[in-house]
């Protein structure tokens, strides 16, 4: 039986299947994600490496110039940039857009593993990453201290202990950034001439200081049936810890404090953030790939209720959020779409003149539309302005089937 006959036979049957298609099309667009752009992954490799204390020249010649005449030679390269500045190197690789972000990250760390032992020994491992516009924050916060009487210090350490790490538990959010304030850092401050009296090199402090500084696991004891895991502590628990390290013992140590100072301070600010005139701390919200950014940033503003409940001295400013420009952005796609059917049934209606025809061949649109939300959801494709400029466009691909089938039923009646 051709489907046409189903439908004119068994019309209650067709008429459920339809109810059955808008319902779960209403359902799906609750759960759909919304965001303002497809998820898509670019295939854009990106290799970070730091060389502490070389100048831009050092790091030109000795770390990114030889990655780049090693990672030029992967297949389906586009393009490379490579960026050398103070004890930073950065090489962007952009790959041809039919290739697998996976594959290609994949290839470029077996590249920079095979150069490694060629690199300067002193360089921290590359930093291999890909581009995906997922990353970029979804939402930023100013936090600062309405009483004044908190440090920058102070405040940085609440922030994560109070605002960060409750938001790090919120639904599908990735992670959470904290930026500005104050960071602790134990400076040592190395005495050239006691070195060179003691014929001491900085990289044996170095290596001191490692040594020193570790953890380290003790193996396993039974007693009495039950086995204890040890574990011998190592880590620098004072200032005084460190300045009693030994850095070599000929007969007589010598100690860091002989050859050095050692300092409790904080690291060098690179930036200064005020909310309002005020020092402020900045958190820096990031969803999980393929995540509702709306409901995300709903998420978190709720947690952000107890949180500021139990610390009244704290103030909070959202300075972005994404979930606007995104409701904006969807709001105004579906409006273009409401207005298209809206003008395409005007049409309809001038040539036909004739109410009850018109409200016939529109009448199946919108149940095709919500019906195929259900769908979309289904295959994994959200709420974005591409897929509802794409359901736009097909409002006239589906009056345009209307017509003609309502003119075929017009010329058999």
């Amino acid at each position: 039986m051709k489907l046409w006959d189903i439908s004119i036979r068994q019309p209650v049957f067709m008429t459920m299947v339809l109810i059955a298609g808008v319902v779960m099309g209403i359902f799906s667009y609750f759960r759909m994600p919304v965001d303002v752009y497809p998820n898509i992954e670019f295939p854009v490799v990106v290799v970070t490496t730091i060389y502490p204390g070389a100048n831009p020249t050092e790091v030109q010649d000795l770390v990114t110039t030889p990655l780049e005449e090693e990672l030029a030679t992967i297949s389906g390269i586009d393009t490379v940039q490579s960026i050398s500045s103070e004890g930073l190197s950065n090489i962007i690789l952009q790959f041809k857009l039919d290739l697998s972000a996976d594959k290609v990250s994949e290839q470029v760390r077996e590249k920079v593993n095979l150069l490694r032992n060629r690199l300067p020994t002193d360089i921290q491992e590359p930093i291999i990453r890909r581009f995906n516009p997922a990353d970029q924050p979804i939402m930023r916060m100013g936090v600062a201290d309405t009483t004044g009487q908190l440090t920058p210090l102070e405040l940085r350490t609440m922030v994560e202990d109070t605002v960060q790490a409750p938001l790090q538990r919120v639904a599908n959010v990735a992670a959470v950034d904290v930026t500005g304030g104050e960071e602790r850092e134990i400076r040592i401050l190395l005495n050239a001439e006691a070195m060179r009296a003691r014929r001491i090199a900085p990289q044996q402090v170095i290596g001191a200081l490692q040594a020193e500084n570790l953890t380290i696991p003790g193996g396993s004891v039974t007693n009495n049936g039950q086995e204890f895991n040890l574990r011998t502590p190592g880590n620098f628990a004072s200032l005084d810890d460190v300045r009693n390290v030994v850095i070599v013992d000929r007969g007589v140590p010598v100690h860091l404090r002989d050859i050095a100072t050692v300092e409790d301070g904080f690291k060098q600010r690179e930036s200064i953030t005020r909310l309002n005139g005020q020092d402020s701390v900045i958190i820096n919200i990031r969803k999980q790939s393929g995540s509702n950014t709306v409901t995300v940033v709903e998420d978190v503003k709720k947690e952000l209720e107890p949180i500021l409940a139990k610390n009244p001295n704290l103030a909070i400013t959202i300075a972005s959020d994404q979930s606007e420009l995104v409701e904006r952005s969807v709001d105004g796609a579906i409006e273009d779409l409401l207005w298209g059917a809206l003008l395409a049934s005007l049409v309809v209606f001038a040539f036909f003149g004739d109410l009850r025809s018109t409200f016939v061949t529109i009448a199946g649109l919108p149940v095709i539309m919500i019906s195929t939300l259900f769908f979309m959801n289904l295959m994994g494709i959200g709420l974005n302005n591409i897929s509802l400029l794409a359901l736009a466009l097909v409002v006239g691909l589906v009056i345009d089937d209307a017509i003609v089938v309502r003119e075929n039923i017009l010329r058999w009646v």
